[in-house]
């Protein structure tokens, strides 16, 4: 894992959006699934150069809120912005992951694992990148911590034996977003390539602390599976 820190946010965005972009530039050519946290993560869009952008990209979400409306939804808040909207007339494909036609919480969890493995099938040397936040709770994409139930935690999430990509949930009051659609942590683990992770704000310095610790366990902190994925590059402003 690499490590950024500087003093002013503003800094920390400055640099993520930076090696985003070269990350991208390096991909050129390559097809390349870039998969969008919400939350403060989102802030990184607007950085990112045209330039990089291709059709060898496709764009979707890390997780999903399940709710129609377009202001609590992460892909409808995606398909709002400058970037997507210019990325769109490009012609570049994206994985939709609205709420339509009275879709259930299960069923757009299926129908995103369908889509996922589809593109991983297609394109099998493909570059999975994504963009990565942690919540003051130590939550990264829709995982929350479960420190009272392990074994539900692990059954959820890290459920090997099902061997799935995405799951939709009840986060039981977790959560001010209850019901989720997120990938799991096999997935995290064994299927992204890249990751920019961004996490800035002293309200998320607990949870950092708890994510960067030498012991510890990702029932009580999901965000720690960042030292298990293949590559990370963590930029923060929180020190110590």
């Amino acid at each position: 894992m690499n490590i950024s820190k500087k003093k002013k946010r503003e800094d920390v965005m400055r640099k993520a959006i930076r090696a985003l972009n070269e990350r991208l530039r390096g991909v050129r050519g390559i097809p390349t699934l870039l998969m969008i946290s919400g939350g403060s993560a989102l802030e990184l869009l607007e950085g990112i150069s045209l330039r990089n952008m291709g059709r060898h990209i496709t764009i979707t979400v890390l997780d999903e809120r399940y709710s129609t409306d377009p202001t609590v939804n992460n892909f409808s808040q995606l398909a709002q912005t400058h970037f997507f909207k210019k990325a769109e007339k490009r012609g570049i494909d994206y994985i939709d992951t609205r709420v339509h036609r009275r879709i259930s919480l299960k069923g757009l969890a299926k129908k995103f694992e369908k889509d996922l493995r589809k593109w991983k099938k297609r394109y099998r040397e493909g570059e999975v990148l994504i963009t990565q936040g942690i919540g003051e709770d130590g939550h990264t994409a829709g995982i929350m911590p479960y420190p009272e139930n392990p074994r539900l935690f692990k059954k959820l999430f890290d459920n090997q034996k099902e061997g799935k990509w995405v799951l939709g949930y009840n986060t039981d009051g977790k959560n001010e977003y209850p019901s989720r659609v997120t990938v799991t942590l096999p997935f995290l683990r064994e299927i992204v390539d890249h990751s920019i992770l961004y996490v800035a704000g002293q309200n998320k310095k607990g949870a950092l602390k708890r994510v960067m610790a030498k012991q510890g366990f990702l029932a009580e902190t999901p965000a720690r599976i960042i030292g298990e994925m293949k590559n990370v590059q963590l930029f923060t402003d929180l020190r110590g």
